[in-house]
């Protein structure tokens, strides 16, 4: 256990960015591979072909959100439990989390391989770009079960006291992934299919080496048969705990639905295509920042449980600042280079590269404002106040929801790209009263 309790007296800063590194360089390897991805199917298939990945991604969104459900659940109270040095107990909710992934994994699957059609028409896709999407979402579905036991386990990595497990599984996970799916597109000619393949093979590896490390002598918790048992009561407090989370999932899979079919009426396949650059480029900016408030949370919840609230004050103040500073220089960078960046996911459509570099400035407004927001909402979560967490993480998507559905029609593509800006100034203001609010409250305390 002795890796555990350095949580709870090493320096703040050099413990934040213990686990701050591997989490940012983790995230930023699925962030950027999901940027890889989309350049590749863009410059290697075309731009319809990028059009069915976006319209499936709000499936994938949704599966992310049964990950991140039991994985901040099970995260948090594993923390917690650890700081009381109750190590049976951190074990038991491990176990629930596993069953639990293991039932919304398969159902989840079965439901996206028999109504692929029906999901995908839904999420914005006909003609040409329905008829590409279909096998891609059938063949991602079997690994979204992988992707949904992986994200529920990996905070075990971190709140065990071994941060830097997860990059290495994660970093090595997408650059196989990078590579099959360059081979499978340009080398075989496999099309959106062979990206599909590619993320199969590489989650099913990744998961198999992961449930290796829980169970061998390596690791501090370890997953036990008697704990895989139904337990009604410690299932709830999982759920109940990561239920904010999974609730700005699946708003977000609504919001970028709207976002899709708004700008499908605007310039067909080529405006969904744009909503994806937009979204992947967001994505691997934000997930810096997001990679500091992840390693904060167990930090927070380990040391709320061992009662050193003067060090969950310091761990707040210096994650807020660290993802501010990333969130707007990254903004600004981006906005000051619009065009390179749109010009890498085509060959050839030049009408797609100005519509996103129109857009790209505009939509870093939510990138330099996510550190309040992101840092705000995990805190809350990590010392288990999850209705302000639920208004923090939930509100951005009521807003976006129908500025979407309208503004667009109003506007055009100006329209869409201030949904941005409308959405997330209200919210990031929200956060910061809050936090000043808690901020006085920690002192208090201490």
């Amino acid at each position: 256990m002795d890796s555990v309790h350095h949580q709870g007296v090493q320096p703040v800063g050099r413990l934040l960015l213990k686990y701050s590194i591997p989490a940012i360089v983790g995230f930023l390897a699925s962030a950027l591979y999901q940027f890889v991805d989309r350049v590749l199917v863009g410059r290697g298939v075309g731009t319809e072909a990028m059009a069915a990945v976006t319209c499936a991604y709000p499936l994938t969104i949704l599966g992310m959100g049964f990950g991140l459900l039991l994985g901040t659940g099970t995260g948090n109270q594993i923390s917690t439990f650890l700081g009381k040095n109750l190590r049976d107990e951190a074990e038991n909710v491990l176990g629930q989390s596993l069953r639990l992934a293991i039932v919304l994994g398969a159902g989840f699957a079965l439901i996206q391989i028999v109504f692929a059609r029906p999901l995908l028409f839904a999420c914005g896709a006909s003609g040409a770009v329905l008829d590409m999407a279909i096998p891609y979402l059938r063949i991602t579905a079997f690994s979204q079960i992988c992707v949904i036991l992986i994200i529920s386990m990996g905070n075990i990595l971190r709140v065990q006291g071994r941060p830097g497990l997860g990059l290495v599984f994660m970093g090595s996970g997408n650059i196989l992934n990078a590579i099959l799916a360059t081979v499978a597109i340009f080398v075989l000619h496999w099309g959106i299919v062979g990206a599909a393949l590619a993320t199969l093979v590489t989650t099913v590896l990744n998961l198999i080496v992961l449930l290796w490390f829980v169970q061998s002598r390596h690791s501090v918790l370890h997953i036990h048969s008697q704990y895989l048992v139904k337990n009604l009561k410690l299932a709830k407090s999982i759920l109940k705990l990561g239920a904010p989370v999974l609730m700005m999932q699946v708003l977000g899979m609504v919001t970028f639905l709207v976002a899709n079919h708004g700008a499908a009426g605007l310039d067909g396949a080529r405006g969904v295509a744009a909503v994806g650059v937009f979204n992947t480029v967001s994505i691997l900016l934000i997930y810096g920042p997001l990679g500091v408030v992840q390693a904060m949370q167990p930090l927070i919840a380990f040391n709320r449980g061992a009662g050193r609230m003067d060090r969950v004050r310091d761990l707040l103040k210096r994650a807020l600042i660290a993802t501010t500073v990333m969130g707007v220089v990254s903004a600004l960078i981006i906005a000051c280079f619009p065009e390179a960046v749109a010009g890498l996911f085509t060959r050839n459509d030049m009408k797609l590269v100005d519509i996103v570099a129109q857009g790209l400035p505009i939509f870093m407004v939510s990138v330099a404002l996510f550190g309040v927001q992101g840092t705000a909402s995990h805190y809350f979560l990590a010392v288990h106040q999850p209705k302000k967490a639920s208004l923090l993480l939930l509100g951005r998507q009521v807003l976006a929801i129908p500025l979407f559905l309208i503004l667009p029609k109003l506007f055009g593509f100006p329209g869409l790209y201030l949904v941005s800006v409308l959405s997330d100034v209200p919210m990031a203001i929200l956060a910061a009263y809050m936090l000043r609010k808690e901020w006085r409250v920690l002192k208090q305390n201490n």
